[in-house]
């Protein structure tokens, strides 16, 4: 297979924003290597248009809750040549209650949320040559910065990623960069309709929210900055600054 002068893992980039950042940087001359679980066909799919625009990429199927699978996906991967940054985009988003919960469902958030992106980017560290530097990307969520408690297991193992995201800035410091970008609602997501989605994003300061064009911004922005480590951009039209008492998708219009 021929490859690009850089190559990216995207997880969870067969639909919705991970695919619109594996088309983009595809663009820019990434080899991408697109990451799905269930969603094989669609992430075929992708790789077909990618490849009949002229870019390189490929599909790498794997269950981000199994930590083998996990470490068998940077080895696959990085075959033929390393990866140079890495995107934990993929996210298990169910809703739960602090007053109704299970354990089963914290676990599950936690495996897939937490565990995946360090697994991930402590194999993707051992992939690197010894002079080698790379970049990693984690996808967290502007709720974090303006908290409530709904979709509560979810809300905390991103809050679990995000100092994830700290410690492994530090600790993989110089050889890798750390960032992150917290979205606000980007997407239809929890049962809205269409004029629900839109009424969330014109409660922001701005009058607007986030847009996949942003976030593919935000993410050319880190991977192109080679000072920035650490850091978290929040993308959410101003939302953090006038937190809401429930999650944008319960909130009603009066």
């Amino acid at each position: 297979m021929e490859y690009a002068s850089k190559k990216v893992l995207i997880t969870g980039a067969a639909k919705r924003i991970g695919a619109v950042l594996a088309t983009e940087l595809a663009l820019d001359g990434w080899h991408v290597v697109i990451h799905c679980n269930n969603n094989r066909e669609s992430a075929d799919i992708l790789c077909d248009k990618l490849q009949g625009n002229g870019a390189t990429a490929e599909v790498l199927q794997a269950d981000l809750s199994d930590p083998e699978a996990c470490q068998q996906l940077i080895q696959d991967a990085s075959q033929g040549q390393q990866l140079q940054a890495l995107i934990n985009n993929a996210s298990l988003f169910v809703f739960d209650q602090i007053t109704d919960f299970s354990a089963q469902t914290l676990q599950s958030h936690m495996a897939v949320n937490v565990t995946a992106p360090a697994l991930l980017t402590a194999e993707f560290a051992k992939q690197l040559g010894k002079h080698d530097t790379g970049c990693v990307i984690n996808i967290l969520d502007s709720k974090l910065f303006g908290l409530n408690p709904d979709y509560f297991t979810y809300t905390l193992s991103k809050a679990a990623l995000q100092n994830f995201g700290i410690l492994a800035a530090q600790a993989y410091a110089p050889k890798i960069r750390v960032n992150a970008i917290a979205p606000g609602i980007t997407l239809p997501s929890g049962g809205q309709t269409e004029d629900e989605f839109k009424q969330s994003h014109q409660r922001n300061l701005l009058g607007k929210g986030a847009e996949t064009k942003d976030i593919v911004a935000a993410a050319r922005l880190i991977l192109s900055t080679a000072s920035m480590t650490g850091e978290t951009i929040i993308l959410d039209g101003g939302a953090h600054l006038q937190p809401l008492p429930r999650d944008v998708a319960f909130m009603k219009d009066k």
